[in-house]
């Protein structure tokens, strides 16, 4: 992980200041920044290949807790996307299944990202990767 002071970060209320040109991400984008002290944001971070699969796994614990714990209805149902969203990265990029959820559920919560047209494009297309990778785990 990079020092705060190398990614040009100071402090996080920094990033509060910023304009975030998605709302939506918001609260998501700050947790990443902060677990991974640097600009990187949600979407970025998790369609990435070059996320360690130890960095996707502490980007599961902070997104099941947003899902659980999330201040708003919108910010757990985030979470929850999210919190999927790590699993099929851990499933496309580094070909291991980082859940112990059902493969039934966990196929469902694919299926579901890649129908949610609120979702990025990226976000989308990794949830079609794992889909069409998961019959191997089922």
């Amino acid at each position: 992980m990079n020092n705060p002071s190398q990614s040009g970060i100071d402090h996080p209320i920094e990033w509060a200041m910023e304009t975030d040109h998605d709302p939506y991400f918001m609260i998501a984008n700050w947790l990443v920044r902060d677990l991974m002290n640097s600009k990187v944001d949600a979407t970025t971070v998790l369609t990435s290949e070059d996320t360690s699969e130890s960095d996707l796994l502490k980007l599961k614990t902070i997104f099941k807790h947003l899902r659980v714990e999330g201040e708003t209805t919108a910010d757990r149902r985030l979470g929850a996307k999210l919190y999927a969203t790590t699993i099929a990265s851990g499933l496309v990029f580094h070909q291991k299944l980082i859940s112990e959820q059902s493969p039934t559920r966990i196929m469902q919560a694919f299926i579901d990202l890649e129908n949610d047209e609120q979702l990025p494009n990226s976000i989308r297309s990794i949830a079609r990767k794992a889909i069409e990778a998961m019959p191997e785990y089922s």
